[in-house]
């Protein structure tokens, strides 16, 4: 395990989102962040430290929240294209499987994007104490 490096530069909203979105931390930008494989999680970011729960024990509600929403929006979009695609005579059939699969798949693909995303949205609406940059803050709550 390398060397924890701290990251003083609060970056841009946008770059937070960004990161989010990609299945970076927030903070550093590091691919490897917090996950190791797909599903399992680490408590804290291997290169800067920053803990992904921040001191709140209701962290996994809000990435509940976004996996909920980019699931939901997939499905949304899912079933626009169909139409766009198939219009004026929709396959009603197809288009249900084809959406349930997207159901079924949707949580799993967008978990550990879910967890990042959700970093990030919390570090653009609460910065960072300093005892939190510091590396004080406890992950295990």
């Amino acid at each position: 395990m390398s060397e924890i490096q701290p990251v003083t530069d609060f970056p841009s909203r946008p770059r937070l989102l960004a990161r989010g979105i990609t299945r970076r931390c927030a903070w550093c930008g590091d691919r490897k962040a917090y996950f190791v494989g797909w599903f399992r999680r680490q408590d804290r970011c291997r290169r800067c430290g920053h803990a992904y729960r921040r001191g709140d024990e209701a962290f996994e509600l809000g990435a509940i929240t976004a996996n909920i929403i980019l699931t939901f929006g997939t499905i949304l979009l899912t079933i626009l294209v169909m139409v766009a695609v198939t219009a004026p005579d929709v396959p009603v059939l197809g288009t249900v499987i084809v959406t349930a699969g997207v159901a079924l798949i949707g949580p799993a693909l967008f978990y550990p994007i879910s967890f990042t995303l959700w970093q990030a949205v919390d570090l653009w609406m609460r910065r960072p104490t300093p005892a939190e940059l510091a590396g004080e803050t406890d992950a295990t709550l």
